[in-house]
């Protein structure tokens, strides 16, 4: 018998022996059982990573987009600021400003708004262009909810936007949008006219800003 022989008749003696002990097949069970629920383990774990990661792709994918240039940017990343609802902001003047409570008295009184020999405080800004009519554009995208025909108050375009913001635009002529209209900031909506209410302004934009159903300075709101 060669060395070879011997040793595997050895190893099959060392067996039938270990076999012929009482606690070997309760032990070989144990060590089976481990086996198996080791290897369901690893293959859970490399299941919930495969889960994390695709719902990281999911958000990853849902959250963020390419712009055109190749950028990535957040989607739905609201960086539009209000602006003023002229295409030159330059070339216009404030013929009566905001109420404002904190101003001086003398600023007040200029702000007041005489109906009938009654005064009421200036809700928004009267803007003029030295008298000609303007171009009347929309100060933040948003929606078109009112478009009214008023002679008293020179005709009225009304915007609602996110945030709890709506923007008034009184004494306009040649509307081009209508009520339902998704409108881009910046896009011409109307030009500016005249109105019984200020006829001292001649043709004149009336523009006010309301912030959660409150009246807010026009101004001070751009500059944000």
């Amino acid at each position: 018998m060669n060395k070879g022989d011997k040793n595997q008749s050895t190893l099959k003696s060392n067996f039938k022996g270990f076999m012929k002990k009482r606690w070997s097949l309760p032990l070989l069970y144990l060590a089976c059982a481990a086996i198996v629920v080791s290897t369901v383990f690893v293959l859970q774990d490399d299941k919930e990573v495969a889960t994390v990661t695709e719902n990281f792709t999911t958000e990853q994918s849902t959250d963020w987009t390419k712009d055109p240039s190749g950028e990535v940017s957040k989607v739905n990343q609201s960086t539009e600021k209000m602006a003023l609802p002229v295409v030159d902001a330059s070339a216009i003047t404030i013929n009566r400003s905001f109420y404002d409570q904190n101003a001086s008295a003398e600023e007040q009184q200029e702000s007041l708004v005489v109906v009938n020999q009654n005064y009421y405080p200036n809700q928004g800004i009267d803007i003029v262009q030295d008298g000609e009519s303007f171009e009347v554009v929309a100060a933040m995208s948003g929606e078109v909810k009112v478009v009214q025909e008023d002679e008293f108050i020179g005709n009225a375009i009304e915007i609602e936007h996110a945030d709890g913001l709506v923007t008034k635009y009184h004494s306009v002529k040649d509307i081009t949008v209508q009520v339902g209209d998704a409108v881009k900031q910046g896009q011409p909506m109307a030009t500016a006219g005249t109105s019984e209410l200020n006829t001292d302004a001649g043709t004149h934009l009336h523009f006010e800003v309301f912030k959660d159903n409150v009246a807010v300075n026009p101004t001070d709101f751009v500059k944000q």
